[in-house]
């Protein structure tokens, strides 16, 4: 439990969401439309499943960088079963798809340099660069990129 909390803190949904966020560029970039969505649906549960537990131990904590979930952590003994447990899912669900991004980026970045180095960064279009150009990119990139369409598909 601690260290599914401390790695929820470290994360920090924003960054992330950011990164997913990608507007209506293309219909390619509904991946990154529907993983956005599934995150947010998934931390949308856990503060759900928290209310009461953020409610009764951290009322007077503002939320933001990572504040409340620090609070969360100081309390975690006496936090409610299913608080945890959705934490436990936000955490795991979030730490997925950072990971599938951040070995995107690595294992993409010849393809992000050279083939999309022209594109505007925003909005989804070097991610829609790369899904158009996805045929003729290195094994690497492409298997990271299958990992980021299998999590959008779950």
């Amino acid at each position: 439990m601690k260290i599914t909390v401390k790695l929820l803190a470290k994360l920090g949904l924003l960054p992330l969401l950011a990164i997913l966020s990608v507007g209506s560029v293309s219909a390619q970039t509904d991946i990154g439309k529907t993983v956005l969505e599934k995150l947010t649906a998934r931390v949308a549960k856990f503060w759900s499943a928290c209310a009461k537990d953020i409610k009764k131990y951290c009322k007077t904590v503002t939320p933001g960088e990572g504040r409340m979930i620090y609070c969360m952590q100081a309390h975690e003994d006496k936090i409610s079963i299913k608080c945890a447990f959705e934490l436990g899912e936000a955490a795991t669900s979030v730490q997925t798809a950072a990971d599938a991004l951040k070995d995107a980026v690595i294992a993409c970045k010849a393809e992000i340099n050279g083939v999309c180095g022209k594109i505007l960064p925003g909005q989804g279009r070097i991610a829609a660069c790369l899904l158009s150009n996805k045929s003729t990119a290195s094994a690497g990139c492409t298997e990271a990129i299958q990992k980021i369409e299998s999590i959008a598909a779950q």
